[in-house]
């Protein structure tokens, strides 16, 4: 069976589910670098999609996260990610002071107070999890995505189904005839 009209809808189905994905990471807020967002990645296989993001912390976006440390230690790779992120964010740490609160100032040589911040980040995320607007379980993107298209996936693969499946046998018809 050609199925060329299958193909043209799969393709057209996963550009608009990456489009949605990219939106509902925006209206979600979890767009701080915006690298998370930019990173869906599309391939159109044999009858069917798939949609993967290359960022390591696309698992802890839509899951959730409490493994933060390791043996008690940040990981590197952890550390520069929440360190990414506070600077895209402009998360600055604070000084306890008696009149109040003073932010520190993030240009000091030895950014101690900024370390400070990630890593007391990163045992809230080893404690808690990520993203407290979600009950620290992760957004659950891609599969509230799927569930806003689901019905419309399944009108448009039926129907291009349908047309190749007509085509076909219109061709068989032709050629015992």
């Amino acid at each position: 069976m050609d199925k060329i009209n299958l193909k043209k809808a799969l393709q057209d189905l996963v550009e608009e589910y990456k489009a949605k994905l990219k939106a509902q990471a925006k209206i979600d807020k979890t767009y701080a670098t915006g690298n998370f967002a930019n990173s869906f990645k599309s391939k159109v296989v044999e009858d069917g999609f798939e949609i993967s993001s290359d960022v390591k912390y696309a698992g802890a976006i839509d899951d959730g996260s409490k493994k933060a440390r390791q043996n008690g230690k940040v990981s590197a790779e952890k550390y520069s990610a929440i360190a990414e992120w506070a600077k895209a964010k402009n998360i600055r740490p604070i000084s306890s002071l008696s009149g109040g609160y003073k932010f520190r100032k993030m240009n000091t040589n030895k950014k101690s107070a900024f370390r400070s911040m990630v890593f007391a980040i990163a045992n809230s995320i080893a404690k808690k999890g990520t993203i407290k607007r979600f009950q620290y379980k992760g957004s659950d993107i891609f599969d509230r995505v799927y569930k806003s298209m689901q019905k419309k996936i399944g009108s448009e693969l039926s129907e291009a189904i349908a047309i190749d499946l007509k085509n076909d046998i219109a061709k068989i018809i032709n050629k015992t005839q």
